[in-house]
């Protein structure tokens, strides 16, 4: 047969194939808008969990894996290609390309040596100093903490094994912060009574709603930020490395991309979720959700917790999902409906969204006790803390005002041990602390209450304040004690309907997150020492993107781990 009658014949196989492929594609995705669509319930607005798992369905994505990957290659090859000597290193600003503050200095010596950065300040407390450890003639060594805008010094010390010591001096040059980051004004900085870590490398991180994050140092400047629109979700996990809540791509305008990442931009895995769900108003018509909507949590297993919307047409956040960090299959699903009164979520009437559908829980953190297997978890919308066991989901107890609830459910009410306890309001970020301080029976929390009376506990002191409180709970007898909180003096000027946070930070202090002051035209970070009540760092943020209001202040360290950047191959 003629060479023509076989290139004919592959070209209708291949065409077959590529119909075929399309055909069972087509096929497939029409099965599984239909299984969206004609969901299954196992009991009245109760999904069941394997159709939650299928509404749901987390995928891995390598694609910013693969990037990484390629960008350490090209510094690995120019690296060893560089000529030997202090003065012969190359500079990179944004070497992964999402960190514009963050910098790479590669550089060669004759001799093994250790080194010292030192990123220059404005002042010494917002000097930031890191030893790199080991020894080597081949560094790569990672610089953050630059300013914005500016032509960054930045010293390395290199000092060999017989202490001979060498001291160069480069120049990285940075670009202005995006406009949307809006203006932070310092209103008060007493850096030796803040909590700034050893080297001045903790920053207080304002977290975004949906924007910029990004970190001030002990002055009030920028620091670091990421060029990523990010909502809600930063965290630093075990390894050291930070999982944030992020797009699939920048044009979207859902947040659906679950990423592991590190100040440097680069990425270690990411999980994306499509978010297609009913609508409320016509449930044969599908449309995208952010899927993660408030919070994320590492487990001990190193599995991850989300708080999710669980594809139901009818509510939304009020479920939990656990899922394998190496693959991202669902291990497990926590439907709130399943565990609390039929009548919280039925006849809930305190808040009302725009797509008809019922916010009656509102999960916006949750903090796990592995020394009890115990979850704590809160909701403002029921202005309720609550615990469970992790493994059988069982009620623990209870911290709400009583009423609104069934009289099954008042067994386990905490019962206040002062009078006139003025019980929590449409409260965020709730934390364990001090756990190596309590056994037995006790735990101490530490939250943000908003005094935002959505369901239950309405007082005349109600959204006259926000503040940070602290309350230890004990167990056995279900009391719980108030023992401290800060906000009250501030008054109405910081009362926050909506977002907050308080974390307990050390030194005895607190970093506060007054988010949505003003009616969200204003977030104010406030670190306060508990003892004294003294605020020993205090600054404004203004003129931001609306809807950008800072969710949570959190203080981390830029360099948490290994300062080494090595530049190493990511297996996906």
């Amino acid at each position: 047969m003629s060479k023509k009658f076989w290139r004919i014949t592959g070209l209708a196989i291949v065409a077959l194939l590529v119909l075929g492929g399309a055909t069972a594609y087509h096929e497939r995705h029409n099965i599984r808008r239909y299984l969206l669509v004609h969901q299954h319930y196992t009991k009245k607005d109760i999904l069941a969990t394997s159709q939650i798992k299928l509404n749901l369905r987390p995928a891995l994505s390598t694609k910013h894996t693969t990037a990484t990957n390629h960008l350490t290659a090209k510094y690995q090859k120019q690296l060893k290609a560089l000529p030997t000597g202090v003065a012969q290193a190359k500079t990179i600003v944004n070497p992964y390309q999402t960190s514009p503050l963050s910098g790479l200095i590669l550089v060669k010596t004759p001799h093994a040596t250790k080194v010292r950065l030192t990123v220059h300040g404005d002042t010494p407390a917002t000097t930031i100093h890191q030893t790199v450890s080991g020894y080597r003639t081949q560094h790569s060594v990672g610089v953050l903490g630059l300013y914005a805008n500016r032509n960054n010094r930045v010293t390395l010390t290199f000092t060999t094994k017989a202490g001979t010591v060498t001291r160069h001096t480069y120049r990285l040059k940075t670009a202005k912060t995006p406009h949307g980051i809006g203006t932070n004004t310092l209103k008060t900085s007493k850096p030796q009574q803040m909590v700034l870590g050893k080297g001045h490398t903790k920053l207080t991180f304002a977290v975004s709603s949906q924007g910029y994050t990004y970190g001030l140092d002990a002055r009030g400047k920028i620091r670091w930020y990421s060029s990523l629109k990010i909502s809600h979700v930063f965290k630093e996990l075990s390894n050291h490395h930070l999982l944030i809540l992020t797009k699939i791509a920048p044009t979207e305008h859902k947040y659906n991309a679950l990423q592991e990442t590190d100040f440097y931009g680069r990425v270690y895995r990411q999980y994306n979720f499509s978010g297609l769900f009913p609508t409320r108003q016509d449930t044969s018509k599908l449309a995208t959700n952010t899927v993660i909507h408030h919070d994320a949590i590492e487990l001990p297993n190193h599995n991850l917790l989300l708080t999710v919307d669980d594809g139901s047409k009818k509510f939304v956040e009020d479920t939990m999902i656990e899922i394998d960090r190496k693959t991202g299959k669902i291990q497990k699903v926590i439907d709130l409906k399943r565990l609390l009164p039929a009548s919280a979520y039925q006849q809930y009437t305190g808040t009302h969204r725009p797509d008809g559908k019922i916010d009656w829980f509102h999960q916006n953190s949750m903090t796990y006790d592995q020394k009890r297997d115990e979850l704590v978890v809160s909701g403002r919308n029921q202005d309720m803390i609550f615990a469970i066991n992790y493994k059988t989901t069982k009620l623990k107890w209870i911290l709400a005002a009583p009423e609104k609830l069934p009289k099954s459910y008042q067994k386990y009410l905490l019962k206040p041990t002062t009078k006139d306890y003025r019980y929590n309001g449409g409260q965020h970020a709730v934390t364990l602390i001090h756990q190596n301080q309590h056994q037995g029976d006790s735990v101490e929390l530490e939250f943000y209450d908003n005094n935002v009376p959505v369901t239950r506990g309405k007082t005349a002191q109600s959204k006259q304040w926000s503040a940070g409180e602290i309350v230890t709970i004990n167990q056995l007898k279900r009391t719980v004690t108030k023992t401290w909180e800060f906000g009250q003096s501030l008054g109405k000027r910081n009362f926050t309907n909506i977002v907050g946070s308080s974390y307990a930070v050390g030194k005895g202090n607190t970093l506060i997150g007054f988010g949505y002051a003003d009616w969200g035209k204003r977030s104010e970070f406030v670190e306060v020492n508990r003892k004294t009540n003294r605020v020993v760092f205090d600054v404004d943020r203004t003129h931001f993107a609306h809807g950008d209001w800072s969710y949570r202040a959190e203080r981390l360290s830029l360099y948490p781990g290994e300062s080494n950047l090595k530049l190493t191959t990511i297996k996906p």
